[in-house]
């Protein structure tokens, strides 16, 4: 990793940490860069915006999480539990007392305006999942691939929220169940 590669690198995880423990919008762009201990000309050489930052951080986190889920669903033996393994994910997110929600939830809440970039980034990442867990329904013979993907990231979404809203530990499990019952009725 070259010099501005590393020092970017620590623009975006002090910029993760900071967002996940006090919310996007109540940070300010001089807490960013005292904490990635850089010059706040430095963050704007590689960030023009606090969005683009922003941005770049729910790109990172998308990557880390949909590796994850990949990882999960290759270990899975029969096609139908490879679409299921992002329930035996969050099953895991869950158990970890410091689970906060969904970073893509939780800052889409801060930005309101559909057509803002920072939306734009959630949804992108929304989609690729979308188009994964398709690809998954497809192999396990679902015969409406893109359906069956949209019902079970909407029963996860749920659960992410039953998580939060009501510190449910089992909500995955729970979700997990009323997805395999649905596909088992299909």
């Amino acid at each position: 990793m070259t010099a501005p590669e590393a020092t970017r690198a620590r623009i975006v995880a002090a910029a993760a940490d900071l967002f996940t423990r006090c919310g996007v919008r109540a940070v300010g762009i001089n807490e960013i860069w005292r904490a990635a201990e850089v010059a706040k000309s430095t963050l704007y050489q590689h960030f023009r915006s606090k969005d683009e930052l922003v941005a770049a951080v729910l790109r990172q986190r998308n990557d880390a999480w949909c590796a994850r889920l990949r990882a999960y669903a290759a270990v899975a033996q029969a096609p139908q539990d490879r679409l299921l393994a992002i329930f035996d994910l969050l099953a895991d997110e869950f158990a970890d007392p410091a689970y906060r929600g969904s970073d893509l939830v939780n800052v889409a809440a801060e930005y309101p305006d559909p057509d803002d970039p920072v939306r734009a980034a959630i949804r992108d990442h929304k989609r690729e999942i979308l188009r994964y867990l398709a690809e998954l329904a497809a192999a396990a013979q679902e015969t409406d691939p893109e359906k069956t993907a949209a019902t079970v990231l909407t029963l996860a979404d749920g659960a992410a929220c039953a998580r939060v809203s009501l510190g449910d530990t089992g909500a995955a499990g729970l979700a997990r169940e009323a997805a395999a019952r649905l596909l088992a009725h299909r």
